[in-house]
Protein backbone atom coordinates (compact mmCIF):
# COMPACT_ATOMS: atom_id res chain seq x y z
CA UNK A 1 0.00 0.00 0.00
CA UNK A 2 3.29 2.17 -0.48
CA UNK A 3 2.42 2.36 -3.97
CA UNK A 4 0.63 5.61 -4.88
CA UNK A 5 -0.99 4.33 -7.64
CA UNK A 6 -2.03 0.85 -5.91
CA UNK A 7 -3.14 2.59 -2.69
CA UNK A 8 -5.22 4.79 -5.51
CA UNK A 9 -6.76 1.74 -7.66
CA UNK A 10 -8.13 0.53 -3.87
CA UNK A 11 -8.77 3.89 -2.71
CA UNK A 12 -11.80 4.09 -5.60
CA UNK A 13 -12.78 0.76 -5.42
CA UNK A 14 -13.50 1.31 -1.99
CA UNK A 15 -15.44 4.57 -2.34
CA UNK A 16 -17.85 2.89 -5.10
CA UNK A 17 -18.17 -0.14 -2.90
CA UNK A 18 -19.55 2.25 0.37
CA UNK A 19 -21.44 4.64 -1.83
CA UNK A 20 -23.09 2.14 -3.57
CA UNK A 21 -24.00 0.49 -0.74
CA UNK A 22 -22.37 -2.91 -1.54
CA UNK A 23 -20.60 -2.69 2.03
CA UNK A 24 -23.22 -1.51 4.24
CA UNK A 25 -22.13 0.68 6.85
CA UNK A 26 -23.62 2.66 9.85
CA UNK A 27 -24.52 6.86 9.50
CA UNK A 28 -21.11 7.23 12.18
CA UNK A 29 -18.88 5.15 9.75
CA UNK A 30 -20.09 6.86 6.55
CA UNK A 31 -20.03 10.18 7.77
CA UNK A 32 -16.35 9.34 9.21
CA UNK A 33 -15.62 8.57 5.55
CA UNK A 34 -17.09 11.66 3.88
CA UNK A 35 -14.89 13.86 5.51
CA UNK A 36 -11.77 11.84 4.68
CA UNK A 37 -13.47 12.07 0.54
CA UNK A 38 -13.82 15.57 1.61
CA UNK A 39 -10.03 16.12 2.69
CA UNK A 40 -8.97 14.08 -0.64
CA UNK A 41 -11.36 15.84 -3.34
CA UNK A 42 -10.88 19.59 -2.18
CA UNK A 43 -8.09 19.48 0.63
CA UNK A 44 -8.22 21.39 3.92
CA UNK A 45 -11.54 22.64 5.32
CA UNK A 46 -11.88 26.25 4.46
CA UNK A 47 -14.40 28.19 6.53
CA UNK A 48 -14.94 30.70 3.54
CA UNK A 49 -15.06 27.97 1.06
CA UNK A 50 -17.23 24.73 2.45
CA UNK A 51 -20.13 26.84 3.59
CA UNK A 52 -23.68 25.27 3.76
CA UNK A 53 -25.05 24.29 0.06
CA UNK A 54 -21.88 23.64 -1.21
CA UNK A 55 -22.59 19.58 -1.58
CA UNK A 56 -25.99 20.79 -2.02
CA UNK A 57 -26.42 23.06 -4.83
CA UNK A 58 -24.50 21.47 -7.25
CA UNK A 59 -26.01 18.02 -6.21
CA UNK A 60 -22.97 16.34 -5.52
CA UNK A 61 -23.92 15.33 -2.28
CA UNK A 62 -25.22 12.07 -3.62
CA UNK A 63 -21.63 11.20 -3.98
CA UNK A 64 -20.45 11.91 -0.70
CA UNK A 65 -23.25 9.51 1.50
CA UNK A 66 -23.93 5.69 0.56
CA UNK A 67 -27.17 5.06 -1.28
CA UNK A 68 -29.01 3.50 0.99
CA UNK A 69 -28.25 5.20 3.97
CA UNK A 70 -28.94 8.67 1.73
CA UNK A 71 -33.31 8.53 2.26
CA UNK A 72 -32.16 8.43 6.27
CA UNK A 73 -31.67 12.16 6.40
CA UNK A 74 -32.23 15.41 5.04
CA UNK A 75 -30.16 16.81 2.34
CA UNK A 76 -28.97 19.55 4.52
CA UNK A 77 -28.26 17.78 7.67
CA UNK A 78 -25.95 15.28 5.73
CA UNK A 79 -24.56 18.64 4.24
CA UNK A 80 -24.09 19.92 7.97
CA UNK A 81 -22.27 16.81 9.61
CA UNK A 82 -19.85 15.87 6.52
CA UNK A 83 -18.71 19.56 6.51
CA UNK A 84 -18.19 19.41 10.06
CA UNK A 85 -16.11 15.66 10.16
CA UNK A 86 -14.34 17.63 7.27
CA UNK A 87 -12.80 20.32 9.46
CA UNK A 88 -11.09 17.43 12.11
CA UNK A 89 -9.04 16.52 8.90
CA UNK A 90 -7.26 19.93 8.40
CA UNK A 91 -3.76 19.20 7.63
CA UNK A 92 -3.87 15.56 6.40
CA UNK A 93 -2.03 14.98 3.00
CA UNK A 94 -4.21 13.20 0.14
CA UNK A 95 -2.63 9.88 0.64
CA UNK A 96 -2.87 10.27 4.16
CA UNK A 97 -6.84 10.67 4.31
CA UNK A 98 -6.39 7.42 1.40
CA UNK A 99 -4.49 5.42 3.63
CA UNK A 100 -7.12 5.63 6.48
CA UNK A 101 -10.43 5.68 4.14
CA UNK A 102 -8.86 1.95 3.24
CA UNK A 103 -8.50 0.70 6.81
CA UNK A 104 -11.74 1.72 7.90
CA UNK A 105 -13.35 0.32 4.85
CA UNK A 106 -10.96 -3.23 5.70
CA UNK A 107 -13.01 -3.46 8.36
CA UNK A 108 -16.22 -4.07 6.90
CA UNK A 109 -17.73 -7.82 7.25
CA UNK A 110 -17.44 -8.42 3.39
CA UNK A 111 -14.67 -6.39 2.43
CA UNK A 112 -13.06 -7.80 -0.76
CA UNK A 113 -16.27 -9.42 -2.43
CA UNK A 114 -16.99 -9.33 -6.25
CA UNK A 115 -20.30 -8.36 -6.53
CA UNK A 116 -22.61 -9.55 -9.66
CA UNK A 117 -25.80 -7.72 -10.60
CA UNK A 118 -28.93 -8.93 -9.12
CA UNK A 119 -30.72 -12.12 -10.39
CA UNK A 120 -33.87 -14.21 -9.91
CA UNK A 121 -33.33 -17.70 -7.88
CA UNK A 122 -34.95 -19.90 -10.27
CA UNK A 123 -37.70 -22.82 -7.78
CA UNK A 124 -35.69 -21.85 -4.66
CA UNK A 125 -38.00 -21.89 -2.12
CA UNK A 126 -35.60 -20.67 0.65
CA UNK A 127 -34.58 -17.79 -1.41
CA UNK A 128 -35.76 -14.74 -1.78
CA UNK A 129 -36.85 -13.98 -5.05
CA UNK A 130 -34.34 -11.35 -5.72
CA UNK A 131 -30.31 -11.67 -4.92
CA UNK A 132 -27.23 -10.68 -5.72
CA UNK A 133 -24.50 -12.59 -5.71
CA UNK A 134 -21.41 -12.14 -3.97
CA UNK A 135 -17.89 -14.35 -4.41
CA UNK A 136 -14.96 -13.57 -2.11
CA UNK A 137 -11.86 -15.39 -0.75
CA UNK A 138 -14.04 -17.57 1.78
CA UNK A 139 -16.95 -18.07 -0.63
CA UNK A 140 -20.35 -17.39 -2.17
CA UNK A 141 -22.44 -15.09 -0.30
CA UNK A 142 -26.37 -14.29 -1.04
CA UNK A 143 -27.55 -11.25 -0.43
CA UNK A 144 -31.37 -9.52 -0.79
CA UNK A 145 -31.54 -6.72 -4.15
CA UNK A 146 -33.61 -4.88 -2.75
CA UNK A 147 -31.83 -3.58 1.00
CA UNK A 148 -28.61 -5.87 0.04
CA UNK A 149 -29.40 -7.46 4.04
CA UNK A 150 -26.87 -10.65 4.22
CA UNK A 151 -28.92 -13.42 3.59
CA UNK A 152 -26.34 -16.30 3.63
CA UNK A 153 -23.12 -17.64 3.43
CA UNK A 154 -21.24 -20.63 2.10
CA UNK A 155 -17.83 -21.64 2.49
CA UNK A 156 -15.92 -23.24 -0.25
CA UNK A 157 -15.15 -26.09 1.67
CA UNK A 158 -19.05 -27.05 1.90
CA UNK A 159 -19.69 -26.58 -1.97
CA UNK A 160 -20.09 -30.08 -3.71
CA UNK A 161 -20.06 -28.28 -7.54
CA UNK A 162 -21.06 -25.76 -9.35
CA UNK A 163 -22.24 -24.96 -13.30
CA UNK A 164 -23.07 -22.29 -15.35
CA UNK A 165 -24.56 -21.24 -18.74
CA UNK A 166 -25.13 -17.76 -20.75
CA UNK A 167 -27.95 -17.51 -18.73
CA UNK A 168 -27.87 -18.70 -15.58
CA UNK A 169 -25.41 -19.91 -12.52
CA UNK A 170 -26.29 -23.00 -10.15
CA UNK A 171 -24.04 -24.37 -7.14
CA UNK A 172 -24.54 -27.28 -4.66
CA UNK A 173 -23.64 -27.16 -1.45
CA UNK A 174 -23.75 -29.76 1.74
CA UNK A 175 -22.20 -33.20 2.06
CA UNK A 176 -22.84 -36.41 0.26
CA UNK A 177 -25.60 -37.75 2.46
CA UNK A 178 -27.63 -34.08 2.34
CA UNK A 179 -26.83 -31.31 0.16
CA UNK A 180 -29.52 -28.41 -1.62
CA UNK A 181 -28.76 -26.70 -5.03
CA UNK A 182 -29.57 -23.26 -5.66
CA UNK A 183 -30.02 -22.03 -9.33
CA UNK A 184 -29.92 -17.95 -10.70
CA UNK A 185 -30.86 -16.57 -13.94
CA UNK A 186 -27.84 -14.57 -15.07
CA UNK A 187 -26.08 -13.44 -17.80
CA UNK A 188 -23.00 -13.29 -15.60
CA UNK A 189 -22.63 -17.20 -14.72
CA UNK A 190 -19.47 -17.99 -16.45
CA UNK A 191 -17.83 -14.90 -14.50
CA UNK A 192 -19.12 -16.13 -11.55
CA UNK A 193 -17.75 -19.36 -12.05
CA UNK A 194 -14.68 -18.56 -13.49
CA UNK A 195 -14.16 -15.93 -10.44
CA UNK A 196 -15.03 -19.30 -8.17
CA UNK A 197 -12.46 -21.16 -9.70
CA UNK A 198 -9.88 -18.74 -10.10
CA UNK A 199 -10.34 -18.49 -5.84
CA UNK A 200 -10.02 -22.27 -5.25
CA UNK A 201 -7.17 -22.85 -7.23
CA UNK A 202 -5.35 -20.31 -5.56
CA UNK A 203 -6.04 -21.64 -2.45
CA UNK A 204 -5.32 -24.74 -3.47
CA UNK A 205 -2.00 -24.17 -4.27
CA UNK A 206 -1.57 -22.37 -1.17
CA UNK A 207 1.66 -23.94 1.02
CA UNK A 208 0.72 -25.80 3.80
CA UNK A 209 1.46 -25.02 7.70
CA UNK A 210 1.89 -28.98 8.27
CA UNK A 211 -1.28 -28.65 10.98
CA UNK A 212 -3.47 -31.32 10.58
CA UNK A 213 -6.45 -28.84 10.51
CA UNK A 214 -5.52 -26.84 7.43
CA UNK A 215 -4.63 -30.09 5.77
CA UNK A 216 -8.03 -31.44 5.84
CA UNK A 217 -9.40 -27.94 4.96
CA UNK A 218 -6.71 -27.93 2.17
CA UNK A 219 -8.21 -31.61 1.18
CA UNK A 220 -12.34 -30.32 0.83
CA UNK A 221 -11.50 -27.68 -0.85
CA UNK A 222 -9.66 -29.57 -3.70
CA UNK A 223 -11.89 -32.11 -3.49
CA UNK A 224 -14.43 -29.15 -4.26
CA UNK A 225 -12.42 -28.04 -7.50
CA UNK A 226 -12.11 -31.61 -8.91
CA UNK A 227 -16.38 -32.19 -8.83
CA UNK A 228 -16.75 -28.60 -10.12
CA UNK A 229 -18.68 -27.95 -13.47
CA UNK A 230 -18.25 -25.39 -15.73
Amino acid sequence: MEDPVAKDYVYKQALCNTNCSDYLCTPEQAIQLAGLQMQIVYGDYNPSIHVPGFLTTNDSLKNFVPKLLFPQRKAHDWEQVILKQHSTNRGMSAEDAKKDYIEIVKQFKFYGTTFYPPCKTSNNRNLPNKVIIGINCEGIHIFRSKNKEHFSSHPFTEICSWSSSSSWFAFEFGNQNDSQKYQFETKQGAIIAATIQTYIDILVQMPKNGEDDEDEDSESISHTSRSSER
